[in-house]
Formats: C-alpha cells, sequence, structure tokens
C-alpha cells in the first residue's frame, strides 16, 4: 500500500518537475557504446565471437554477404527452410540444410535467427538481424520557450476580446 502512495506522488510530482527544467536535450551517441559492446539478449552480455568484419572476409564471402541477406527461417512440411533475398535486385530463395546458395555455397546449419554457409573450407555466417548503420539525420533542435513579448498576438472576435479556440470534443480554449 506504501509503494501505491509513492508510485502515485511520483506521477503527480514529474511532470511538473520536468515542466520547470524543459525537455532534456538528446544524449550523445557515444553514451551508448557500452550498450553496443555488450548485447542485452546475448545470454553471456558479450559480442559473438564468431561475428567478423568483411575486413577478414574472403573475398568471395564478402561479395556474398553483399549480394543476398537472410529474410527469414520458417519450417515447411517438417522442414527447417532459410529464406534469402537479393539485397539489389528481386531474386528470392527458398532452402533447406544441404542445398547450394548462389552455385557454390552451401547452407550447412539453419538456427532461429541465423545461418551458416560454407565454400571449399570457408564459412559464412548470415544473422536474420543484421544491426543498421547510424543514422545520418541531423537531430531535431530543442524548441525554445517563448516568452510574452515574442508570443504571436492572437486574433480577437469582434469585442477586442480573444477569440476561443475549439477543440475536437468542443471545448474551448
Amino acid at each position: 500500500m506504501m509503494h501505491r502512495f509513492w508510485l502515485l506522488l511520483l506521477i503527480l510530482w514529474l511532470p511538473a518537475a520536468l515542466a520547470q527544467t524543459g525537455a532534456p536535450g538528446y544524449p550523445p551517441l557515444e553514451q551508448f557504446d557500452d550498450m553496443i559492446e555488450r548485447p542485452l539478449f546475448n545470454a553471456t552480455r558479450r559480442p559473438r565471437a564468431n561475428e567478423s568484419d568483411n575486413d577478414t572476409l574472403s573475398e568471395s564471402a564478402a561479395e556474398m554477404r553483399e549480394k543476398w541477406r537472410l529474410s527469414g527461417v520458417v519450417w515447411e512440411n517438417n522442414q527447417q527452410l532459410a529464406l534469402f533475398s537479393e539485397r539489389e535486385g528481386d531474386a528470392r530463395e527458398r532452402i533447406r540444410t544441404g542445398m547450394y546458395l548462389d552455385g557454390n555455397w552451401q547452407l550447412e546449419e539453419i538456427t532461429e535467427d541465423s545461418v551458416t554457409l560454407t565454400d571449399e573450407g570457408q564459412r559464412l555466417r548470415l544473422e536474420l538481424w543484421e544491426p543498421r548503420e547510424p543514422s545520418t539525420r541531423p537531430l531535431p533542435a530543442p524548441e525554445e520557450p517563448q516568452n510574452e513579448e515574442q508570443a504571436p498576438e492572437r486574433k480577437t472576435d469582434n469585442g477586442g476580446e480573444p477569440a476561443t479556440e475549439q477543440g475536437r470534443n468542443g471545448e474551448s480554449s
């Protein structure tokens, strides 16, 4: 019961406190580096050891990763299938373990969120959920509160009184 009282007090106090201080600005992206280095949904909270950058991939594996992406993993007639789609094209492939993708790459393993392909001793892992590149869009500038001198003039009715605006529910402001 006492916890509810404190929770209610916090709910009532928080909006007033934020209104006094203004909306906080966006934190710098560097503040989130630790989160990226310690993935939340990985049990060890460490990046996967077998993840490799495109720099360490063979030319053939890098080309494969650039051409195809894993777009789904499904069950069909008691068989697990991997769904692939071309990154720049309309081609789609549905293959099961043991079948080949793009000529030489054989599908070796399908998990719930990734596949492993092999080609003459090379191994390539494709993830269902690929990390996105950071956005290059600029963040919106915070709005400056207007004081009374900078506020636009309000429209008036016939009697010189400020006009009232009617909202969707019929209330006047």
